[in-house]
């Protein structure tokens, strides 16, 4: 991409790179980013021997640390398949932009020289200075007819009924002034081109419902609270503002959010209703809607979302997005007890567990590891419902020893052997003797992987090969 020559040449750049993105720009609802990545705190690692880098699963303790965070995601990602059934269903031509940092605006270092005197958070008037430069919108909605809708999530109201209205008080009251604050701040960041454009404001409460919420507001003990509330939603009274914020009424089930019904899409219109009033602002043509999309999404501005180890990924597109998500489902995840099970060097190990937790995965680790560390590895197969994972484990193996050169050792080698102890009772002597056969060193590595566990298959075979030598052969087997 060419470098811009002049702001006006930035502006259009930008708007064109826009349209090349949202190809729907004027016609349809786009979610940014199109996918709600929670924050769950995955470490990275390396298993040992094998240069793999696997995700780690988080300790109890750390996700009780991050529960918080992991809660207030579930809230975000309820509301964004809420709103986007919305927007689809009534045809709402807006962006709604989720979790933009004010630092994050028009932040890129390619479009500094053409940004550079574009209204920002750091230039803040005086007069407004002692909102800060700090923050983010939870939500940040582009309306091509109604401008600009600012809200707030709020995960609050899930706990016990005796300290919810005490939570949802404290809560909804922080909410109000960050509501105020991020006023202040998009106001200013479009003063430029659309000073007077129509802004609005709301809370989003997905477990608090507008019974509990008018009970709140109308108790006399928090008539501050009361005042503040009506006041930055632009409530003549507390019916009216508690109209204009989208609670658990409006939504769908926290369960299935996804799950937006009719039923909850009627209820949610009528909050829209009330809430953008459906006053056109006139002032809004297609070029300055596309100009103010151009600034909150484009490419001058850093559209992330978390990645692991705290390091953020700019994710604008459903491309991008599917891309994102094809590389985290390609790395592996292990819980801590699998990464210290590789860490250890255990004579013979017996994992178990239900399907989808991840025993073949180690096997297939341990295998290579066996592999680079210059030993030959068996896999048995000892049965017809072994055949096709034994065989799927093989070939893994055999992978890795082509996927690159092992460092000052010579790797080892595969075998894979087939019996049948179920229907052979001599094949159980016939796998003790070619495994004697097979040792190095008084040491024999095996992966055994049963799908279904029996006494007539693995018992015989594990007492038959832990007497082949006097020393605990390596020997790992799991079953379903």
């Amino acid at each position: 991409m060419a470098s811009p020559n002049s702001g006006e040449d930035t502006r259009d750049n930008l708007v064109d790179i826009v349209k090349q993105l949202y190809p729907d720009a004027l016609t349809c609802t786009y979610i940014v980013p199109p996918v709600q990545f929670t924050r769950v705190p995955y470490n990275t690692d390396t298993v040992p021997g094998t240069g793999q880098e696997v995700l780690v699963l988080p300790s109890s303790e750390q996700l009780q640390q991050q529960q918080a965070n992991i809660q207030a995601d579930f809230a975000q990602q309820h509301v964004l398949h809420n709103l986007q059934q919305l927007g689809d269903s009534g045809k709402e031509v807006m962006f709604v932009v989720s979790e933009l940092n004010f630092k994050d605006y028009l932040n890129k270092p390619f479009y500094a020289k053409h940004t550079g005197k574009l209204p920002k958070p750091a230039n803040l008037p005086k007069e407004l200075r002692h909102h800060g430069k700090q923050g983010d919108f939870d939500i940040l909605v582009i309306h091509r007819q109604y401008g600009i809708l600012i809200g707030e999530i709020k995960s609050v109201g899930k706990t016990e009924a005796s300290r919810a209205d005490t939570e949802v008080v404290k809560v909804i009251g922080k909410a109000v002034k960050q509501l105020d604050k991020c006023e202040v701040h998009a106001r200013h960041m479009v003063s430029d081109i659309a000073p007077d454009l129509t802004v609005r404001k709301t809370l989003f409460l997905p477990y608090v419902s507008q019974a509990q919420l008018q009970r709140i507001l109308d108790d006399d003990n928090n008539s501050k609270l009361q005042q503040a509330v009506c006041q930055s939603l632009g409530a003549a009274n507390t019916t009216q503002a508690v109209q204009l914020c989208c609670c658990s009424d409006q939504l769908s089930q926290p369960a299935s959010s996804w799950n937006v019904t009719p039923a909850v899409l009627s209820k949610l219109s009528t909050w829209w209703q009330h809430r953008m009033a459906c006053t056109v602002d006139t002032r809004l043509t297609d070029q300055l809607y596309l100009d103010i999309v151009a600034r909150f999404v484009g490419q001058a501005t850093t559209v992330s979302v978390p990645c692991f180890n705290n390091v953020r990924v700019e994710v604008r597109t459903a491309g991008q997005a599917v891309a994102e998500l094809g590389r985290r489902l390609a790395l592996l995840v292990l819980t801590l007890q699998q990464l210290g099970l590789m860490n250890r060097d255990p004579p013979r190990v017996c994992i178990t567990g239900a399907p989808g937790t991840g025993k073949t995965v180690v096997l297939v680790l341990q295998g290579v590891r066996w592999l680079r560390q210059g030993h030959d590895v068996h896999v048995l197969s000892t049965g017809q419902s072994t055949r096709a994972v034994s065989t799927s484990i093989t070939q893994q193996l055999k992978m890795s020893l082509s996927a690159g050169p092992t460092p000052f050792l010579t790797p080892g080698s595969v075998s894979y052997h087939q019996y049948d102890f179920w229907n052979r009772e001599e094949d159980v002597e016939q796998a003790v003797t070619d495994l004697v056969a097979c040792m190095k060193n008084g040491h024999l590595h095996v992966l055994l992987d049963e799908a279904f566990f029996d006494s007539r298959s693995l018992t015989p075979c594990l007492h038959s090969v832990s007497h082949i030598s006097n020393t605990m052969s390596p020997l790992c087997v799991t079953h379903l």
